[in-house]
């Protein structure tokens, strides 16, 4: 999925700092789970990991990359359902790779064979609804596809695990065809050639590793607070001002769902009129994100803290490191830097300015007690 502050390409350098810093795998708070990426390589190098975000749709990609450990059988969604059981049938393998044929299978399913309907997405996001976030088609498979698993869980013909694994397929296939740059702040004003390709659903089998991982739909602090003693809190706050509930609240209506109360939604870019306050983060405010991450570090119960942060943070380094160092056990902050090319979502323009392609990424860390 694309997003801003995504860790994927940086993960050998957190890693390699984990094992140059002599850290051994234990159980780890990931406090701010975005794609859950650094969760999913933390859990495939031994550790028990911990994770929250305020966002729904983060969540469910924990849920389904950090959480999941065994790949669902389907048997009695293909008991119930003629069609998924043909569906499965066509899909021969080893025992060795049968769990991921599987998925493969009832992706598939979704995507091709499921009879697309008109609903939430294509009546809002559509040119259907005068938005043009997907085609009126990929809209309408992305509304068939979300009924479909809402259907299934509730008729108790998928496991949690089952439909976290679909769910956080279908939020990556709409986000490849998305007509966006990145972002949902708005749509492009053309078709670009992304979001003219059918939508494709396809689901990621479970990792292999640690068990006993949680997520968590919650603040930061208060799961640091719930968790006691661990090892290590890593964190990766939002580096700028632009709220994540803004910036990413089409794939979070599509993971929260429409079924119970259909959203009322405003504006040109359809805001849900009722999202939730606590996914404004303090974190995007220069005025609140030092007393944020204080509290976060007097409430967390880790020996070890590793922070990610970039040359372009509104917390400025001095003050993080201030604030690490007062937490600090021993008083002493590390840092480490590693330099990659920056993601932009948009271009140059009167009112934003990139100071260059490059970015200056850093981990700051500190053993706390």
């Amino acid at each position: 999925m694309r997003y801003i502050g995504n860790k994927t390409r940086l993960l050998p350098f957190i890693r390699g700092t984990l094992r140059r810093l002599g850290i051994a795998p234990g159980v780890a708070h990931d406090a701010f789970a975005g794609t859950a990426a650094v969760g999913r390589a933390l859990k495939l190098d031994g550790w028990r990991v911990l994770s929250s975000d305020v966002m729904t749709y983060s969540y469910v990609l924990q849920r389904a990359y950090v959480v999941a450990s065994r790949t669902p059988s389907f048997a009695d969604l293909a008991a119930a359902d003629p069609a998924v059981r043909q569906a499965l049938g066509r899909r021969r393998a080893s025992a060795n790779t049968a769990g991921r044929h599987r998925l493969e299978a009832v992706g598939d399913y979704l995507a091709r064979e499921l009879e697309p309907e008109t609903g939430f997405v294509t009546g809002h996001f559509a040119p259907a609804g005068g938005r043009m976030y997907f085609t009126d088609d990929n809209a309408r498979r992305i509304d068939a596809v979300r009924a479909a698993l809402h259907r299934w869980r509730t008729g108790g013909l998928i496991s949690d695990e089952a439909y976290y694994l679909l769910l956080a397929a279908l939020l990556e296939g709409a986000d490849r065809v998305a007509n966006t740059a990145g972002v949902y702040a708005a749509w492009m004003k053309r078709w670009q050639p992304n979001a003219l390709r059918p939508l494709t659903i396809t689901p990621e089998p479970p990792v292999r590793g640690a068990l006993g991982a949680s997520a968590n739909l919650a603040d930061a602090a208060a799961v640091a607070r719930q968790a006691g003693p661990i090892d290590l809190l890593y964190l990766d706050p939002p580096y700028n001002g632009r709220q994540y509930a803004g910036y990413y609240h089409v794939p979070e209506l599509i993971a929260r769902g429409w079924f119970d109360v259909p959203p009322t939604l405003r504006g040109k870019t359809g805001l849900p009129v009722e999202a939730p306050g606590h996914q404004r983060s303090p974190w995007c405010s220069s005025r609140t994100v030092g007393r944020e991450l204080k509290e976060l570090l007097a409430a967390t119960g880790a020996r070890h803290v590793l922070v990610s942060y970039n040359s372009e943070g509104i917390l400025p380094a001095r003050e993080l490191r201030d604030a690490l160092q007062a937490a600090s056990a021993e008083g002493r902050v590390r840092r480490f830097g590693h330099s990659y090319r920056r993601y932009r979502s948009d271009s140059d323009g009167p009112g934003r300015r990139y100071r260059g392609d490059e970015v200056r990424e850093y981990l700051f860390y500190a053993r706390l007690r």
